[in-house]
């Protein structure tokens, strides 16, 4: 499930958090549940971090982190409306990584990244319940399983049709509603 997207429909934000580096892997998917925030009911994840909306991707978040006087995080969004309000959305994301970050440092994701806002996101991921497929990262096809959730680490939980329950980040696979 693709969707062209030209770079004119992008923007950049830049966010420094004070947490380990290890957690800036929750940075775009964080980013992709305050997109569908400001989208309204309707909107849903594309794990890891694609929005969707009426069935069709309208936004693909994507991150980059390092060290530069400490960790920064710079996100890529990409839009299908060139008419979004982007202030607005780098606003809800602000708002939403700022206390995902004061939570992280208050101790409320020992667990792993995904723990302030892992419930939330569950809510939020399209395909739940169904068949999907899994991607190797050169684009073929691995195999179907049907998704379960994420974990804390934001892995996806998938059901392999020989019954098996296993985890896999985004690194391993990515993944297509069947």
């Amino acid at each position: 499930m693709g969707v062209a997207l030209s770079t004119s429909d992008a923007f950049e934000t830049v966010l420094r958090p004070r947490v380990p580096m290890p957690y800036a892997t929750a940075v775009a998917p964080l980013a992709a549940l305050a997109v569908c925030e400001q989208l309204g009911d309707g909107a849903q994840i594309l794990w890891p971090s694609s929005v969707m909306l009426d069935g069709a991707v309208v936004a693909r978040i994507a991150a980059k982190a390092g060290y530069d006087e400490g960790i920064f995080v710079r996100l890529s969004i990409a839009l299908t409306d060139s008419q979004a309000d982007r202030t607005a959305i780098a606003d809800v994301i602000q708002a939403r990584f700022d206390a995902w970050e004061q939570a992280v440092r208050a101790g409320r994701a020992a667990a792993g990244p995904f723990g302030p806002f892992a419930g939330e996101y569950f809510d939020r991921m399209a395909g739940l319940g169904g068949t999907v497929d899994l991607l190797f990262p050169n684009g073929n096809l691995y195999c179907k399983a049907t998704l379960e959730g994420i974990d804390v680490w934001g892995r996806i939980c998938v059901e392999t049709d020989d019954g098996r329950d296993v985890e896999y980040s985004p690194e391993q696979v990515s993944m297509r509603l069947a």
